[in-house]
């Protein structure tokens, strides 16, 4: 997987902290934020990959995500790409499910048998999918489930909106939070993409890999016509 795209997770080699370079936002000196990017990446856990507008092209925007026990903070990395050593998508929703709260089972079982059933390609990123991937605590009770949703088709689209608003009803308790994706590259919050299906001049926070922008619904579904792979 040689494009790294928002959400995913990569690792990076230990030796090449001290050529990272701390870019914020956190108020953090930037040798105490390189010293414990040190201790995240001598602990084995992953950093995510953030939206690269102005970022050269041998660079790499990554964010580490502290869990509450460590303080909570979020922090941006300038890093090489040269000098990652793993990199993946976050983990599917079967993959996690194992580990998120007894009160979220219900519903995430009832997400997950959606997703099979209308064959839509899902990652977890956020807290949960930090926790699965390092083994440290990160969700918590004010936790949601993050989770970036690809359909394939528009009508795919418009489903997977109806069913999220009618399961958060039915298990108000489970938070799903959470972006679609459509193949041209353009992520919008699937609350917003729900509530753009009643008001279909609305303008929509599209955001790509690059850049965040406001979009039509009419240009945003026209998204689904592009070829699968072509995000931006």
């Amino acid at each position: 997987m040689n494009l790294f795209n928002r959400h995913d997770f990569v690792w990076l080699k230990l030796d090449a902290v001290k050529q990272a370079e701390y870019a914020g936002p956190a108020p953090i000196e930037p040798i105490s934020a390189l010293s414990l990017l040190h201790r995240w990446v001598l602990g084995g856990y992953p950093l995510i990959v953030a939206r690269q507008n102005d970022v050269e092209s041998n660079g790499l925007r990554v964010g580490l995500a502290e869990p509450a026990s460590w303080g909570k903070r979020r922090l941006s990395f300038l890093v090489n790409r040269c000098d990652i050593q793993q990199h993946q998508q976050g983990p599917n929703l079967g993959g996690v499910l194992a580990q998120l709260p007894q009160h979220w089972q219900a519903g995430a079982t009832a997400l997950r048998g959606f997703l099979l059933e209308q064959d839509i390609d899902a990652h977890v990123y956020g807290s949960s999918a930090v926790q699965a991937l390092s083994g440290l605590p990160c969700v918590t009770e004010h936790s949601d489930l993050d989770m970036l949703f690809k359909p394939l088709n528009w009508p795919t689209a418009e489903k997977l909106c109806r069913f999220l608003h009618a399961l958060q009803n039915k298990y108000p308790e489970f938070k799903v939070d959470g972006e679609v994706l459509n193949p041209s590259g353009n992520a919008v919050q699937w609350r917003e993409l729900s509530r753009a299906l009643f008001e279909p001049h609305a303008q929509l926070l599209s955001k790509t890999n690059l850049e965040v922008n406001l979009m039509s619904l009419a240009d945003y579904r026209s998204g689904f016509a592009c070829p699968v792979g072509s995000a931006a």
